[in-house]
């Protein structure tokens, strides 16, 4: 199944608070890395409009900008 990357540019400390959010979805969402200022997210194909759609509401509560989408080449 392919994969999506998703990139947000979000302040470290915003981060746990994302997190608690996006948890109550089961598995739709892994996070996986924060580095340079953005955070990795993992998501299957079939799941990616529902977080986006998710990702545009939290926007609201927790402050990030999204920076790009992109298939995941196969690494985690």
């Amino acid at each position: 199944m392919k994969e999506y990357d998703v990139y947000l540019e979000i302040d470290r400390e915003k981060i746990h608070d994302l997190s608690y959010i996006l948890e109550v979805e089961d598995n739709l969402v892994n996070i996986r890395k924060y580095e340079n200022g953005l955070l990795r997210l993992i998501v299957p194909s079939d799941l990616k409009d529902d977080l986006l759609e998710l990702l545009n509401g939290v926007q609201e509560v927790v402050p990030f900008k999204m920076v790009k989408i992109e298939v995941n080449p196969g690494s985690a």
